[in-house]
């Protein structure tokens, strides 16, 4: 009975092939269950979390592999037509890239996700975080691109019709898509330079706010005045002249105050002494402050006052503070201003913050 043909192998060259492909299935169980149990545990003993990553996400496409190869090797036993025989090697082939694309994507995943995405995280800009999911997708689906291809030739279709037409309609789809890619390699020169962090204030294309937050597509910034939030696209960004506020030293004031005539050198020496105690006294100003007496006038005895306020203070409350300071002292110590300024003087809008 063994030795009656079917398909010109004998039912015990069928059976034969059939106990390879269940050795190949048991093994695959077998192995699964080693890494399991013995080789995840000695690699859990090691000081690196490298081999317990590699460990983890090869067994599967290990264990995968094997009982393909155990298909294969099973028909391989079997004498098939060549028509059948060509099939089984290209889907044998196509399985077995697909394996090897899936082995790669999981490891190169698990890296990323325990290495890169912890350095990112650590990083002062907030950019970083949305771009690693994107790099991660982006060699996610190039390693899959470049599977399907060498699959697609090892299954014997003309590749490079296929790619030729894709070739036509990416075209058609990069024409369509051209502000979108700019603005995403503008999102990249943003992640590259890092000109500023969300939170931050900066001067851009004419808008001055806090930065809430930068995307692939655009930075979202607050005005300051209004209050709006404003999209800016990163490819105009990445062009443009950008002031990071955050970054000054500390916000310069100048101030002239316009004595009357009538003022004797003591009294002008006092509220030049009077400007300089005020300003080097309020806690949100810096140490430097600096007073001087640089013009007469038949209308005035012209000094001026410039200090400088801290990064972090505000602009507003400080010269409030500071002014009225300056009205009551003068009234104290008999230091009268100019009750018409003959000059016109333009008033720049007021920092209120």
């Amino acid at each position: 009975m063994l030795t009656k043909t079917f398909y010109d192998n004998t039912i015990l060259e069928w059976l034969q092939a059939f106990l390879i492909v269940v050795g190949a299935v048991v093994l695959g169980r077998g192995l699964y269950w080693l890494i399991g149990k013995t080789i995840k545990r000695m690699a859990t003993k090691t000081r690196t979390q490298l081999d317990d990553i590699l460990v983890d996400m090869l067994e599967e496409p290990i264990v995968c592999g094997v009982i393909i190869l155990g298909i294969w090797y099973g028909l391989q036993t079997l004498t098939l037509p060549p028509v059948v025989d060509g099939a089984v090697h290209k889907v044998i082939s196509v399985l077995l890239i697909l394996d090897t694309a899936w082995l790669v994507t999981r490891v190169l995943d698990s890296l990323i996700r325990e290495y890169l995405v912890p350095f990112a995280r650590r990083t002062e800009s907030d950019l970083d975080d949305h771009l690693v999911p994107i790099i991660s997708k982006g060699v996610r689906g190039s390693i899959w691109a470049i599977a399907l291809i060498t699959a697609m030739h090892n299954a014997g279709i003309q590749v490079l019709s296929v790619l030729a037409g894709l070739g036509i309609g990416g075209l058609a789809f990069a024409l369509a898509a051209q502000d979108s890619v700019a603005n995403f390699f503008g999102s990249i020169a943003i992640f590259l330079d890092k000109p500023f962090r969300v939170g931050q204030r900066i001067q851009v294309q004419g808008y001055d706010g806090v930065v809430t937050a930068v995307g692939l597509r655009s930075t979202k910034i607050r005005t300051r005045y209004e209050g709006r939030i404003v999209s800016i696209p990163n490819q105009s960004i990445a062009r443009s002249d950008i002031v990071n506020v955050e970054t000054e030293n500390g916000r310069q004031i100048f101030a002239v105050y316009r004595l009357t005539p009538e003022m004797d050198e003591a009294q002008i020496v006092k509220a030049m002494e009077v400007l300089r105690q005020i300003a080097a006294d309020d806690p949100d100003t810096q140490e430097r402050v600096v007073t001087g007496f640089f013009a007469i006038t038949e209308y005035s005895r012209d000094i001026m006052l410039l200090y400088w306020i801290k990064p972090d203070a505000s602009n507003l409350r400080t010269r409030t503070r500071i002014n009225l300071e300056i009205v009551r002292q003068f009234q104290e110590h008999g230091l009268h201003l100019v009750k018409a300024n003959p000059v016109h003087t333009k008033w720049d809008k007021v920092d209120l913050v």
